[in-house]
Formats: C-alpha cells, sequence, structure tokens
C-alpha cells in the first residue's frame, strides 16, 4: 500500500468491513453511495478530502466514483494484511468513519440507498439541476462541488 490511501484502498475497506462483520457482500450501487457518505462526512468534519486519485461524479444513478466503479468487483473476495489494516489505522477519523458508516447502511438495499443520494436538495441533485432545482440543460459526469458535500454533511 502506499503511504496516501486511495479511493481503491477504501473501496477494500468498506467491502472488508461489510463481509468480515455483517458477512455482507455489497454491490455495486452499495459501495458507491456508502463511499459517497464516508467521503462527504469526511471533508465536512476535517476539511480535507479523504484521497486525491478520485472525485465524486453526478452520473444518472447518482454520485459516482468512476475509479472506483470500474475496479469494484462485488465477487472478489477481501482480505486485509496486517500492513494494510496499520495503513489505515494511521487515519483514526477516516477510520472511524468508515467503521461507521458501513453499519449504519450495510443492510439498505441500492434502490434505498439511491433514493437518498437523488434528494432534492443534496449534493448530487444541485450538481444535476443547480443550487435553486430550475436547471433544465442536464450534464452528466459533472465533479459534485466540496462546498455542496461539505454543506450537507456538516454536523450540527
Amino acid at each position: 500500500m502506499e503511504d496516501k490511501l486511495t479511493s481503491l484502498d477504501y473501496m477494500k475497506l468498506i467491502s472488508w468491513f461489510a463481509l468480515n462483520k455483517y458477512n455482507t457482500i455489497l454491490n455495486r450501487t452499495q459501495m458507491q453511495k456508502i463511499l459517497f457518505i464516508c467521503y462527504g462526512i469526511y471533508l465536512a468534519v476535517t476539511g480535507k478530502t479523504m484521497f486525491d486519485d478520485d472525485r465524486p461524479k453526478a452520473w444518472p444513478f447518482g454520485p459516482v466514483f468512476p475509479r472506483v466503479n470500474k475496479r469494484y468487483n462485488p465477487q472478489e473476495i477481501i482480505t486485509m494484511s496486517e500492513s494494510e489494516k496499520d495503513a489505515f489505522r494511521r487515519d483514526s477519523m477516516a477510520l472511524r468513519i468508515v467503521d461507521s458508516i458501513v453499519f449504519q447502511y450495510y443492510n439498505m438495499s441500492a434502490t434505498q440507498l439511491s433514493e437518498w443520494s437523488h434528494q432534492k436538495g443534496g449534493p448530487w441533485y444541485k450538481t444535476i439541476y443547480g443550487e435553486d432545482g430550475s436547471n433544465k440543460d442536464i450534464k452528466w459526469n459533472q465533479e459534485i462541488k466540496p462546498e455542496y458535500l461539505k454543506e450537507y454533511f456538516k454536523q450540527d
């Protein structure tokens, strides 16, 4: 593992938690939404991105990290070495967020998570339809602005 953790590293961690703690294999949509929530909360809490190799984009089915979308294979059984676990332990905030979010959402269906991600006023919605919801000229694959994430996921 590299010093700086990537979106693929966090994809692996989320998959590992779901399988090893909850005996659940996440589908592609569940992975994307759970990663999106983790990324957004981390950004809102720390003011920094969880990883720098990928950014959430607005696709028709919600927020997507393109690199993870291409590489995630739900059939792949994830193992984690001690050195990989140590790499995650170096950012205890990120590790706690991932653990907590997987616990809260691993049993939600892809449909439920997609409905949540499409809610009016959310980061995906604002990216597609504009802040006031009036944009009719939809353009897919736009990066979801960090300020939308910070605002949406901020802790009250």
